[in-house]
């Protein structure tokens, strides 16, 4: 619906975003995870144009969150936002929580879904093994995730993966991502006030004992469990996270 732009940042990292450029409202900021881009969350950007200013974000793959964050404030005060409202998911809501220590005056509101606290988090799933991830090629990364995402059903969200994976983003780009979730440490809780931390019950990559780790970390937040979703509701099952999030914005 809204043109790819692009943005260097300070470090010479290259972003690409879609912005539906509404003054009226709320900014609301979409991070994917790992597999993701500008795209993926097309169902909560389709839902809120509307009703606020959407800016979906592509990041660079395999920087360091601190270098992420400060990539997001310089992109966000290029295009003269203010305070945003900042959702992300996954790995995309891990490094969110290093740009809202960083620049919490940035930040209205913070939303994490689906998110882990570190590497060990997800170490007993190939896909996130960090020694082969040092060692392999990107080609064998994506043939790796190509083979794992064939084998699951038939669905709306093994189309959408496999076509990120093969055509949402440069197979290096993805694997720097998925080695900085690999060695993912923890990240210093962030002290936003409206702050929502969110999951759903079938989740199969973010377990149950690793949800409560999460949790844990956010004593204060509004805690929002869907009963279904896995591990992307935003493509599963968008209408009751889009109705919660409808809440946040107020």
């Amino acid at each position: 619906m809204h043109a790819l732009q692009r943005f260097e940042d300070e470090g010479g990292a290259r972003w690409t975003y879609r912005d539906n450029r509404r003054a009226e409202g709320p900014t609301l900021v979409l991070l994917p995870g790992a597999l993701g881009n500008s795209d993926t969350a097309w169902r909560i950007a389709q839902a809120f144009d509307g009703e606020c200013r959407v800016v979906s974000v592509t990041y660079p793959g395999g920087a360091a969150p601190d270098a992420l964050a400060r990539g997001l404030h310089g992109l966000l005060r290029s295009l003269g936002t203010g305070a945003v409202s900042l959702w992300g998911s996954s790995y995309g809501a891990w490094w969110a929580q290093a740009f809202a220590r960083r620049f919490p005056q940035q930040l209205a509101a913070l939303w994490l879904s689906n998110t882990f606290v570190d590497g060990s988090d997800v170490a007993a799933s190939p896909l996130f093994d960090a020694r082969w991830l040092d060692a392999a090629s990107s080609e064998d990364v994506v043939a790796r995730w190509d083979t794992a995402l064939k084998a699951r059903p038939d669905d709306l969200l093994r189309a959408v993966q496999l076509h990120m994976l093969h055509h949402g983003l440069p197979a290096a780009a993805l694997q720097g991502r998925l080695r900085q979730v690999a060695h993912a440490a923890p990240l210093p809780a962030a002290d936003i006030p409206n702050t929502v931390v969110s999951d759903c019950d079938d989740d199969p990559t973010i377990a149950p004992a690793v949800r409560a780790r999460v949790h844990a970390r956010y004593p204060d937040a509004h805690h929002l469990t869907l009963p279904r979703g896995g591990h992307y509701p935003h493509i599963v099952a968008p209408g009751a996270l889009v109705d919660a999030m409808r809440a946040w914005l107020r």
